[in-house]
């Protein structure tokens, strides 16, 4: 079935930003506050008041990439098949049998740190043109477009494809909040406007800045 499909390559995709963040949770570097601890990323993932979805799921970050596998962007796939860095946290909203199908993933260290695995993830997403998410059989292919979500320290595509026919419609997006790496995925079939897309990745990041004592000062 179609929704089966997305609602797989949604789960696919939920392990983001977490390249080479492990252990960095607990570091901080001279002058810097403690990093983000787990009970604070936690309080600020986006819950289903905040989206209007529900089935939110904090997973503690502990899936990685499951399914069958990603392929068609070497930099990109690398990003998203990394395990998840000490102390993040995830969590996973459905708006129901066609969605929309949101995922959030919260990881945390050292400014420093978080900048450079920032650079590398972003460095990957605006250099990947395609990506096909494999599940059970099924393959979906996406062709990515970059497109404008947040300021500066944030970098999104938009992904289109198709299943039996179906146009499936998606985004990610990565953002840097001081310390703390925002990895974002949405998905929606049939639909073709970024706006509930923008809007929920913008609210995630401001929660973010809100919530996080020390995630505030680096605009997204």
């Amino acid at each position: 079935m179609c929704t089966a499909a997305v609602l797989t390559a949604a789960a696919v995709l939920g392990g983001t930003v977490a390249a080479d963040t492990a252990g960095a949770a607990t570091g901080a570097r001279s002058g810097e506050g403690p990093a983000p601890s787990p009970s604070e990323l936690k309080a600020a993932l986006l819950t289903p008041g905040d989206t209007g979805l529900s089935g939110a799921d904090s997973t503690g970050g502990g899936g990685g990439v499951g399914g069958d596998g990603i392929s068609g962007c070497p930099a990109l796939v690398k990003v998203l098949e990394a395990p998840p860095g000490a102390g993040t946290q995830e969590a996973d909203f459905s708006g129901g049998q066609t969605g929309p199908l949101l995922s959030e993933e919260l990881t945390a260290g050292t400014s420093a740190k978080e900048g450079a695995v920032y650079a590398r993830a972003k460095a990957a997403l605006t250099s990947c043109r395609d990506l096909t998410l494999t599940e059970g059989g099924t393959r979906l292919a996406l062709t990515l477009k970059p497109i404008r979500f947040g300021g500066g320290e944030s970098t999104a595509t938009r992904m289109e494809g198709k299943l039996s026919g179906v146009q499936v419609n998606g985004y990610m997006a990565f953002g840097r909040v001081g310390p703390v790496l925002v990895g974002y995925t949405f998905f929606q079939i049939a639909g073709d406007s970024p706006q509930l897309a923008s809007a929920l990745y913008q609210k995630a990041v401001d929660k973010v800045r809100h919530t996080v004592s020390t995630g505030g000062g680096t605009p997204v």
